[in-house]
């Protein structure tokens, strides 16, 4: 375990199985939260649209460990995982900031008055 790759891909596969567990634990409590704030109104499209979808840090750590697996076999070259670590971070951090702004667009829908 030389590579760098390979601890960075250990480290974001750790981070998606703690952001799993955590999504598991909380999610279905805070859609109750915010049906009992709205009163059983209906919520935005696209809050209803992601409280079942939470596997998406399952898959993070899938495509993690296939990165470490990669990178300890030495298959690849070093570039090629490190532009697929670079690649992966990104749509990783694209999915993780409009699922975070989905779960708060019941509360901004509730301060604008809509």
């Amino acid at each position: 375990m030389k590579r760098l790759t390979t601890y960075c891909f250990l480290l974001l596969a750790g981070f998606n199985v703690f952001l799993a567990r955590y999504l598991t634990f909380t999610a279905p409590k805070y859609e109750s939260a915010i049906q009992n704030i709205f009163g059983g109104k209906p919520l935005l499209f696209q809050a209803e649209s992601v409280f079942p979808y939470l596997w998406w840090p399952w898959v993070g750590v899938a495509f993690c460990i296939v990165g470490v697996t990669l990178s300890l076999l030495g298959k690849p070259k070093g570039s090629v995982l490190k532009n697929v670590l670079v690649v992966f971070l990104m749509a990783e951090l694209c999915v993780m900031f409009l699922s975070m702004a989905v779960f708060h667009l019941p509360w901004l829908s509730l301060l604008c008055g809509t």
